[in-house]
């Protein structure tokens, strides 16, 4: 579950619409990512990611994560993440 809280945090982040290329994130002992710019995102024991600024995040069996703030992020078969 903590790989998978990485992995969804760190899509969020290197994928917002206010990533740059100077962005830092660290994952504390708490599994809270915790971004240079004042974001913070934690995953509950159901797989939701939250952030501070009121946003949820969760990822289906397909690998689409939809953020409540109308965002959708898909996985290509190469890895590669793209948000609209």
């Amino acid at each position: 579950m903590k790989i998978k809280s990485i992995l969804i945090a760190t899509a969020l982040i290197a994928f917002s619409p206010f990533a740059s290329a100077d962005l830092n994130y660290r994952t504390d002992s708490f599994d809270t990512t915790r971004c240079n710019d004042g974001t913070t995102y934690r995953t509950d024991s159901f797989g939701t990611t939250r952030d501070n600024q009121g946003n949820l995040w969760r990822t289906d069996q397909f690998g689409t994560t939809r953020g409540s703030d109308g965002t959708t992020c898909r996985t290509d078969s190469f890895g590669t993440m793209r948000c609209n």
